[in-house]
């Protein structure tokens, strides 16, 4: 049975569904102002890795990655896609439509399976007007300064998902170098609307001219695809503070319900054992790996081969390693397609190493989705089986797209 580490909880605990055999799951996606670094790209491919395995159980599953093309603001409180257009000469949406773009291509190369809906923000305006107005009816809001901003007193559970008081979470927010804004009545108080009509990407709404805060559009879209309540939701380490935190205290306030039964975070990836971020000048970005000569696949690999809860350290030996991987995987897929003519299985003749392999595969995959170890299995097996020791390449062809059908390395 499939056990999850829930960040809300702090604890491995089975996964059991909203709704037997139906499973629904929401991903925090890129903001769409460059291309997308590796750090970014590990949270996707642990909702890939996630999506596959809850298919591969035989569940339906509904997969919203959201698009962030307005709305989210820097600790200066400007809005950092039109301040990477602007180093373009690019207009906010010309840049959004090229780097969507890049990040579909991108994706596609590393072998992620579409998500069901890619909501784009700024698509959704009209849904997130919605909710804030829901908000503002139930006493959880108040203006000032002309913008409209979540009282966040009215959040019976802040802090539960990072575990800290709201003392310490303002703290967090101090050191962070955020400033709060003069007019917040608390500095953890979240932006629903801001008015500013200098703003590339403005709209009406009941509060004026401008646009909605970055917290609030993920909970918007999040509950026009899933509704008020889902079974997951996903993203990198640095989404718990402040915004996976926001999200829980508007949508809770909505509805009295858990936004997410289950909460998933991937590591940070690291380079000479330095966090991956602008701070530290060591970005790395999917695109520049794959321009210089990468295999999606490679790369893949690479970032799946420490858990998804631990930091990852991304180098050459790192690379190297998932190289030797990839090519063990598909030259073995290679002799298996020659071997088995038409492919045809026989469930009768039963093979012990394939036996083996499903139990420990699955074991692996089902505690808490250990991919190292799943892939270990894989890769063991290529490097050990000799053409003899396979009895019926039609079944074990069968078998590796199985283990593959969680992996994804075959493309």
């Amino acid at each position: 049975m499939l056990e999850l580490h829930n960040t809300l909880s702090d604890r491995l605990e089975p996964f059991t569904p909203l709704e037997n055999g139906r499973v629904l799951m929401y991903h925090c996606g890129p903001t769409v102002k460059e291309p997308i670094n590796l750090s970014k790209f590990r949270s996707y491919l642990l909702a890939d890795v996630l999506r596959r395995k809850m298919e591969a159980d035989g569940n339906a599953v509904v997969q919203v990655m959201n698009i962030t093309d307005v709305g989210h603001l820097n600790e200066f409180e400007e809005d950092i896609i039109e301040l990477a257009a602007a180093r373009t000469g690019l207009y906010a949406w010309e840049l959004v439509e090229k780097e969507v773009k890049l990040f579909h291509e991108d994706r596609k190369a590393l072998n992620v399976l579409d998500a069901h809906h890619y909501p784009h923000a700024r698509e959704h305006i009209t849904d997130m007007i919605e909710m804030i107005e829901a908000l503002e009816k139930k006493g959880c809001t108040y203006q000032a300064g002309g913008n409209l901003y979540f009282d966040i007193e009215k959040a019976s559970r802040l802090g539960m998902l990072s575990h800290r008081t709201p003392e310490q979470l303002t703290a967090a927010l101090a050191e962070s170098r955020t400033p709060p804004h003069p007019e917040k009545k608390n500095a953890l108080d979240i932006d629903l609307w801001r008015t500013d009509i200098e703003h590339q990407r403005h709209w009406p709404s009941p509060w004026g001219r401008g646009f909605p805060g970055w917290h609030v559009e993920c909970v918007a879209m999040g509950r026009k695809y899933l509704g008020e309540s889902f079974d997951i939701h996903t993203g990198a380490h640095d989404n718990v503070f402040p915004h996976h935190e926001c999200e829980i205290a508007q949508g809770e306030s909505l509805s009295d319900k858990p936004l997410a039964n289950y909460w998933l975070h991937s590591g940070e990836v690291k380079i000479d054992g330095q966090p991956m971020s602008l701070k530290n000048r060591n970005m790395v970005t999917v695109h520049e790996l794959l321009e210089a000569g990468f295999r999606g696949a490679v790369i893949r690999v690479a970032l799946l081969s420490v858990h998804y809860s631990e930091p990852l350290e991304f180098s050459e030996e790192r690379a190297d390693d998932a190289r030797e991987k990839v090519n063990s995987v598909l030259g073995f897929h290679e002799y298996l397609v020659d071997e088995a003519g038409d492919g045809t299985e026989d469930p009768a003749a039963v093979e012990s190493w394939i036996t083996e392999a499903d139990e420990a595969f699955n074991s692996a995959i089902d505690a808490n989705l250990d991919y190292p170890a799943g892939l270990k299995v894989v890769t063991d097996l290529t490097e050990r089986l000799e053409p003899e020791d396979i009895q019926n390449p039609g079944n074990a062809l069968a078998a590796l797209r199985r283990w593959d059908a969680v992996l994804g390395i075959l493309g």
